[in-house]
């Protein structure tokens, strides 16, 4: 079998990214739940789910999507969700059984290939996901097909930078990895022209402010090593892993210096529907 450096680049980077979110996975929502959660609630709430609805969610993570858009539609509708990440996937359906919800399921699933009939749902959602997919435009493609005419589409993608420190320190990071950063696609000339070309219509854009307090640097920290940089951080040689995290420090050090230790990160809430 190729290494990972041997595959194809789209191939390597869907490598990467299910080892990142695996390896996350354990204390992926602890960590970071205060920004992902809220994301996908305004995410379901924006895409007007209805009693009764099938819903998928592509790259369905922890649930952040999953589990509000099953309250949403009730326990007469039904929401599928998939992920690359088997951890992921693993985690999520365990948490769904303990709660004895009967109406979802979670599956290893490929966006840009999904293995569901054509016009299976009335909402297909995706938060913080296509950006990091290798070919955004077929996993636009896949929605599309699965979708039923009228059927709604929703998506979440990072806005321009609130908070110049943040994406700094990341940048810091990438200096001390051995390999690069998985990069965000944004979608090729835009996410909007990118919908329309999938056959999209009525497409809407609403941008608005997510706030995540942090304890400590130490905090942001842990939320670092729980989201998709943790791929970035194993790539990093373990004898200079604890001075790329103080130089990290540094950069933010400031906004805990000023005791407002609170990231601000512009989100875009994207809906569309198939005509």
């Amino acid at each position: 079998m190729p290494s990972i450096r041997e595959q194809a680049p789209a191939q390597r980077r869907k490598a990467r990214i299910t080892r990142s979110f695996d390896l996350a996975s354990d204390s992926y929502d602890e960590a970071n739940g205060d920004f992902f959660n809220p994301v996908g609630d305004r995410l379901v709430e924006l895409a007007g789910l209805r009693p009764g609805d099938r819903v998928l969610d592509l790259g369905c993570g922890r649930g952040a999507v999953l589990f509000p858009a099953l309250a949403a539609v009730g326990p007469d509708g039904y929401v599928a969700g998939v992920d690359l990440s088997p951890a992921m996937v693993h985690r999520t359906a365990h948490q769904a059984a303990d709660a004895r919800l009967r109406n979802v399921s979670v599956r290893v699933d490929d966006a840009e290939d999904l293995g569901f009939p054509d016009q299976s749902f009335e909402a297909v959602l995706s938060s913080l996901t296509l950006m990091l997919t290798p070919d955004p435009d077929a996993a636009l493609a896949q929605a599309h097909r699965v979708l039923v005419p009228g059927g709604r589409f929703g998506l979440t993608l990072f806005g321009p930078d609130v908070q110049p420190e943040w994406r700094q320190a990341a940048r810091v990071l990438h200096g001390y990895a051995e390999d690069g950063p998985l990069g965000f696609n944004t979608l090729a000339d835009g996410p909007e022209a990118a919908l329309a070309a999938a056959g999209f219509g009525g497409v809407r854009t609403v941008e608005e402010v997510v706030t995540v307090q942090y304890a400590d640097l130490d905090a942001w920290w842990r939320s670092v090593r729980s989201d998709g940089n943790r791929d970035l951080l194993e790539s990093i040689p373990p004898d200079r892993l604890d001075e790329a995290r103080r130089a990290a420090y540094e950069v933010v050090r400031p906004l805990a210096a000023a005791g407002d230790l609170t990231r601000r990160t512009a989100v875009r809430y994207i809906t569309a529907h198939r005509p």
